[in-house]
């Protein structure tokens, strides 16, 4: 089959693209808006950019009617968490995956527990085992759509996923322990399958 991205309808092309581009971390954004208010929200569009100094982007979509809450609560406070999403998660991400007005707290309605940031106001999700607190970087248009680049300017990490690592002075994350969810097309998710090593050659 060939297809023409120009002639599918932004709906189609939507979930095209996520079901071709398989499979995705998911971000599990909060913010805190400068009224105080808080927002969390999962992002699929979401990718490291550089370890020194650790970055990270998320690209957030626009509602007709104007900006999401977590890009403009990004874009006044320049402050956001992301949240790495495990299982006991999910229904809380599904929750907040659903547009409510700005002046519903998707962490209230989820009853998520939160816990304030170390370098930032925005709170972290305790059932999280890694919450990466993040200052806005930069933040350009693209296609209609947010890209929202962010240093990392601390981590939390669940004590019980560290490992030894051979490449590194200092332990690092053991993704069998961490069992992320990662999202595919729809409304389908997936777990990590096989792991299996690959030396790169020297």
């Amino acid at each position: 089959m060939q297809i023409d991205p120009s002639t599918l309808s932004a709906r189609d092309g939507y979930f095209l693209m996520i079901s071709a581009i398989v499979p995705r971390p998911i971000a599990f954004v909060t913010t805190q808006g400068r009224d105080g208010r808080t927002n969390a929200a999962p992002f699929s569009y979401f990718t490291g950019v550089s370890s020194s100094p650790p970055s990270l982007l998320i690209c957030s979509g626009r509602r007709r009617d104007g900006l999401k809450d977590t890009e403009r609560n990004v874009l006044e406070t320049r402050e956001f968490v992301v949240n790495v999403v495990v299982d006991e998660m999910m229904s809380a991400v599904v929750i907040a995956g659903t547009d409510h007005p700005p002046e519903v707290s998707e962490i209230d309605l989820a009853g998520l527990q939160v816990a304030p940031g170390v370098k930032v106001a925005a709170p972290r999700v305790l059932s999280s085992p890694v919450s990466l607190e993040c200052r806005l970087l930069q933040s350009i248009d693209v296609a209609g759509s947010a890209v929202i680049a962010g240093e990392v300017v601390w981590m939390h990490v669940r004590d019980d996923l560290l490992q030894a690592s051979p490449q590194a002075a200092i332990p690092v994350i053991d993704p069998a322990k961490l069992k992320p969810i990662a999202r595919l097309g729809g409304d389908l998710y997936a777990r990590l399958g096989e792991i299996f090593e690959l030396p790169r050659r020297r």
